[in-house]
């Protein structure tokens, strides 16, 4: 795992967070020392604090989406404004968490956002959900044509709206892991996205899915 967190104090808490962790934990001070680790690391998964003193978060959040694409990369940060986590979740950001959720939320996020979830705070998806409300348009279902999804996909993305990883959407559909991600791909395929937060927001204008309340 690769942390980017430039405060030494917070970095030692961390490391005390995650004793038990079967990734091996490298930090990184500023964001040109992790993009300098990246290819020796190679993480499985990135914790990015957004408040860097060489670069704006979410500028940090593309260059690693470039690089790597399929690393998953979870926000860890004081910051709680909505521009700045819309920001950071559009950039490429798998998740986001609050830094007062770290203790509670942080271990279980590693692991979901590895899983292929989507792990937020309460307070971070609850504006989540309101920014794909106001994207949502009262149009009628698209039927027909390349971007028809069916009932079962519809579901899915239904979840991944929730943040569910794909393990636990499974679980609630009583389908394996590997099946929801074989109909991932073909909703990412019929949407013509490359994320979740994508796929959702498309599935959303499309009016394929109800906004969730």
């Amino acid at each position: 795992m690769l942390f980017i967190e430039d405060d030494a104090r917070y970095q030692r808490s961390i490391a005390a967070l995650l004793p038990g962790s079967d990734l091996h934990i490298t930090f990184a001070s500023s964001a040109r020392e992790a993009l300098r680790l990246l290819p020796s690391v190679k993480p499985d998964v990135c914790v990015v604090d957004l408040g860097l003193p060489d670069m704006a978060g979410d500028e940090l959040i593309r260059e690693l989406v470039r690089l790597r694409p399929a690393l998953p990369i979870v926000v860890l940060s004081v910051v709680s404004s909505e521009a700045k986590i819309i920001g950071a979740l559009r950039a490429g950001a798998a998740g986001y968490l609050l830094k007062e959720d770290a203790g509670r939320l942080l271990p279980r996020a590693i692991d979901e956002a590895l899983l292929g979830g989507a792990p937020m705070s309460a307070s971070v998806a609850q504006l989540v959900l309101s920014e794909l409300r106001s994207l949502a348009a009262p149009k009628t279902p698209v039927k027909g044509g390349e971007r028809s999804l069916t009932r079962r996909e519809i579901e899915i993305v239904e979840y991944l709206a929730r943040g569910l990883s794909y393990g636990d959407v499974g679980t609630a559909l009583g389908i394996s892991a590997n099946t929801v991600r074989a109909h991932i791909r073909s909703i990412y395929d019929k949407l013509v996205v490359a994320s979740k937060t994508e796929a959702v927001m498309t599935a959303l204008r499309l009016g394929l899915l109800q906004a969730q309340h």
